[in-house]
Formats: structure tokens, sequence, C-alpha cells
């Protein structure tokens, strides 16, 4: 029966060698495991390894949105990421599928609720974690594979201020986010290792209470770059605003562009570029 099973295992996954984008459900459904001596059951393979569609998607960023304009997730980012990662699992979302719903599903469901989001704006001090929801739909599946974004809000809304705080890359374990264009505050917070990279700018609060990995910026970055950095990397080729490693204790940080100012700290190191070479600051 054990050589039964074994058999089964193999033809599935020769099934899933041309299914890329569901080799990580197949994954976490053999990872359960089969007791010996236990019956292995039906599974309807077909239903695991259908592919979301765009619908779905949109309604499962309806679902965060819903909740974020009813305040369920101001002051605790953490549970807009907790939600991130109870919606990938709900879904059996791949990372191929979190791409097309970061860059199709997102804009399209902002377009169709801007008027609540502006209503919003107008009453209270709103600020939109998308990015810790979009960090939370990827952390358990990223692995060492890449994954590419670029949010694009409706004109209104992004010049308002609901770019103030995003949190993409929240808690980043490992592999490559590249964010094209502009990518928010609060990027890499807590960041852990891997590698994240933006095309484009950012808000403030980058690489807050990071301790690992590496942070790359082309473009400029706001204030409080590196606040409580524990460790990793960040580069940013642009300019920097005000308060640069305040309150950091460990970790590395290269500018090649100006910097305002830089904030109190008890460690780490700041290099800028200069005459053609890294040269460290006090």
């Amino acid at each position: 029966m054990c050589d039964v099973r074994v058999v089964r295992v193999e033809v599935k996954w020769a099934e899933v060698r041309s299914l890329n984008s569901k080799r990580d459900e197949l994954s976490r459904i053999l990872g359960k495991g089969l007791k010996l001596g236990e019956k292995a059951g039906k599974t309807d393979f077909k239903e695991v390894f259908r592919e979301v569609d765009d619908e779905e998607l949109k309604e499962i960023v309806s679902k965060y949105l819903d909740r974020e304009l009813e305040g369920k997730f101001q002051l605790e980012p953490e549970k807009a990421f907790e939600f991130g990662r109870k919606m990938r699992n709900e879904h059996s979302l791949t990372l191929s599928e979190v791409e097309r719903l970061v860059n199709l599903a997102v804009p399209a469901v902002f377009e169709e609720k801007a008027g609540d989001i502006r209503t919003m704006l107008c009453h209270q001090f709103y600020e939109n974690y998308l990015g810790y929801f979009v960090s939370g739909l990827y952390h358990d599946i990223i692995g060492n594979r890449k994954l590419v974004v670029e949010i694009r809000m409706p004109k209104l809304i992004a010049r308002s201020r609901v770019g103030f705080r995003w949190g993409m890359g929240y808690r980043h374990p490992s592999g490559v986010l590249v964010v094209r264009g502009y990518a928010g505050g609060y990027l890499g917070e807590k960041m852990r290792g891997g590698r994240v990279v933006v095309t484009g700018y950012t808000g403030d609060c980058v690489g807050k209470d990071m301790r690992g990995g590496e942070i790359l910026i082309k473009g400029n970055t706001g204030w409080r770059l590196g606040e409580g950095m524990r460790g990793g990397k960040i580069v940013v080729f642009g300019d920097v605003g005000e308060y640069t490693g305040i309150n950091m204790s460990s970790g590395l940080i290269r500018i090649k562009g100006s910097v305002i100012s830089f904030g109190r700290r008890s460690g780490g190191r700041i290099e800028l570029w200069m005459d053609g070479e890294w040269r460290a600051v006090d």
C-alpha cells in the first residue's frame, strides 16, 4: 500500500510540472502527508488547480477595503497583514495571482470605491494599509522567487493623504519584491530578509525597525529613513529627508543623493557618496 501511494504522488507531481503557477498549492496539500494505513481518499485536483479569475481577485480586494473603510485596521497595521494571510489561504492564491491582484484588481476596486475613500478623507485622518495587506498575501509563498507590483491609484486619491502609509514589504522574509513607481511609506518595516527594490520613490519611514535584508531605492525617499533599524542594508540613489537614521542601532545606510539632516542613533553606519567613493558620517 505504501508503494501505491508513492506512485500516486509522483503522478500528481508530473501533472503539476505543467502548471507552474500551482506548484505551491500541491506542496501545501502533500506537505500534510498521509499516515501508514490511512486511506488516501479522493481529491478534486481540478478544483485545487483552478485559476482564480479577475472577479474573485476584485472580491478579495473589496473585502479588505471595506474593512479598512470601517476602521477595523486603523492604528493596527498588523491586522491588515494577518487579513492578507487569511485571504491567501482561503482562496489558495499563488504568487502569480497575488501579482495580478495588485496590478489589476487593486486599481479597479479603488476606482469603484473612490467616492467612499474621498468621503473618509474629508471627515477624519485616514491611513491606507494596502501594503500591509499585500505583504500578508505573499508572505507565506514567496520563498526565493520574485514578485513585481505597481500600485496605481485614481489621481484624486493618489494626491491625497491615502499615500501617507502603505507598508509594502512589511516583515518581508525572503525573495525579491519589486515595486514600480511610487511605493508609499513604511516600506520594508520590520523586514527580516530578502530584497525590496523600488524603481521610483517612496514616502517616509522606509526600513523602520528593519532587522535584515536589503532595500534599494532608485529615486528619492522621505523623512526618518532607517528609523529604529537593527540590521540589514538600505541604499538610496536619490535624495533623503530629515532625521535619517534616527534611533538606529545597527545596519548600513548608503545615500548617493543629498540628505537634509540626520537623527540621533546609538549604532549602525551611514555612508554618503562623495568624490567617487563611500564615506562614513558621524
